[in-house]
């Protein structure tokens, strides 16, 4: 498998790359929801369009892959929705938002808190990956 660059999404990487894990296993070309959601973070095309290329700070560009692309509208849709500000609970509901859309989560209420938890799972899981060693103070290898 090739390694994946989430460098695009900045200070969201690991983030956008928890919704990577639990969307597709991290494979570029999956593909589900019947066929209309595809791609590392199994965007809808609406989706997509609505989040890249939305704010230059994910800028898109000539040389994008469908991945980085994708990576990048997923920490569009993430600032959009204030991710860095919002508190656990606003967090969560944009979790469940990406899954679900955002009209169904907070326009019309619903919740999947079993995505929520798994997406938690992953995040948490990356994090500590990235934690200082207690006897070292380095950061583990990649």
């Amino acid at each position: 498998m090739t390694k994946i660059d989430y460098s695009g999404a900045n200070e969201l990487a690991q983030v956008v790359r928890a919704f990577a894990i639990i969307e597709s296993g991290e494979k570029e070309s999956a593909v589900g929801d019947g066929g209309q959601a595809f791609g590392l973070l199994q965007m809808h095309p609406a989706t997509f369009k609505r989040y890249y290329g939305a704010q230059m700070r994910f800028a898109p560009n000539v040389r994008d892959t469908w991945a980085v692309a994708q990576i990048k509208a997923c920490a569009a849709f993430l600032s959009a929705h204030q991710w860095a500000s919002a508190p656990q609970p606003t967090r969560d509901l944009i979790v469940q938002a990406w899954n679900l859309g955002e009209a169904a989560v907070f326009l019309k209420g619903r919740r999947n808190e079993k995505y929520l938890a798994r997406w938690l799972d992953a995040y948490e899981k990356l994090n500590k990956k990235d934690e200082p060693s207690a006897i070292s103070g380095q950061t583990p290898a990649k």
